[in-house]
């Protein structure tokens, strides 16, 4: 079981248990220059176009603009927190930013010891912490992997912003506050009778209104490269996203409290029902029986039309098919969140 903290609550033993699987990973080639975590970066980038054989050459993003963003994510999570545990050789947890912890933010993730600072305003290189494109010899920790001067971009994921991760908010109303965070979860507004998944996604996802500063907001607030298609190459993208999948759970989990829906399927939309947004019936990849790309076996007929040649051939292979009722319960997935 993966226990997910709060990233403010982690011991320094569990961050430094967190940065040396992530900086190991990016010691690990896969193709020349290119690393294991890069790979997942990749990732990010190539779901937002992908070609499948009923597409009919329309491409379709498999990870967001519809409700399979948060399966698709619940998944990815799940296969990254995986590559650090192999990596460091035992369990490594995602944390989670909780937003409306804007002191715990301040004091504890956003620090030299942990992911390094944000920087407001113009995007610049960041200059504190182990995710610098250089850490000297003198301050780099004891458990410091061997092989690695520093946390680099490569070069075909950059999107113009260069090798060293760079930050810089684009986002002045932030953070969210608790008791607007408690709204979102319980969350149960029907449109046209549609169920309230559709409202609950987004509003997570892309912000609707006064319920503006989720998941996109808290983007272009860290700004830099967390801007950008391949915003993993931020390693605060992961927290941030686990922080979405907890919210997530805590709206599953109430549905079920409350009695508003029956098991964890039905807090999912039935397959042939319409979006009320846009009157259409969710893409593949987002139905709760189809499988998520790239999670889809060794069914042919699949490709990214998001990314270039070169970071298509780096792409992670998945033996396994999962599809989106798959990932509903985080209980059999082998993931909790402790709360803060």
């Amino acid at each position: 079981m993966s226990i997910r903290k709060s990233a403010a609550d982690l011991t320094d033993d569990e961050i430094a248990k967190f940065l040396e699987a992530v900086l190991i990973l990016k010691t690990i080639e896969v193709a020349p220059g290119f690393s294991a975590y890069d790979r997942f970066v990749a990732l990010h980038g190539a779901v937002m176009g992908v070609l499948t054989p009923d597409s009919g050459g329309e491409t379709v993003n498999f990870g967001h603009g519809n409700i399979g963003f948060l399966p698709w994510h619940r998944q990815y999570l799940r296969s990254f927190e995986k590559a650090l545990s192999d990596a460091l050789g035992e369990q490594v947890a995602i944390p989670y930013w909780d937003w409306a912890d804007d002191i715990g933010a301040a004091n504890r993730l956003f620090t030299p010891d942990f992911l390094g600072s944000l920087r407001w305003g113009s995007a610049r290189d960041l200059s504190d912490g182990v995710l610098r494109a250089t850490v000297p010899t003198a301050e780099r920790p004891a458990w410091w992997p061997d092989g690695v001067s520093g946390f680099r971009v490569d070069d075909l994921l950059e999107e113009g912003r260069g090798e060293a991760l760079e930050r810089g908010s684009m986002e002045a109303d932030w953070p969210p506050q608790l008791p607007w965070l408690n709204a979102l979860v319980s969350v149960n507004q029907r449109i046209d009778g549609r169920h309230p998944l559709w409202v609950f996604w987004a509003i997570i996802e892309q912000g609707i209104a006064q319920l503006s500063q989720t998941h996109n907001a808290g983007h272009r607030f860290v700004g830099g490269h967390m801007g950008g298609m391949f915003s993993p190459n931020d390693p605060v993208f992961w927290m941030h996203h686990a922080n979405v999948d907890r919210l997530w759970a805590q709206w599953q989990q109430l549905r079920l409290d409350n009695g508003l829906s029956a098991n964890l399927r039905e807090t999912y939309p039935d397959p042939a029902e319409a979006s009320p947004f846009d009157g259409r019936v969710a893409p593949e990849g987002h139905k709760i029986g189809d499988a998520m790309w790239p999670w889809i076996g060794s069914t042919p007929g699949y490709s990214s039309a998001s990314v270039s040649s070169a970071v298509r051939e780096r792409l992670p292979a998945f033996a396994e098919r999962v599809r989106v009722e798959d990932v509903l319960d985080t209980d059999a997935i082998g993931v909790s969140y402790q709360a803060p």
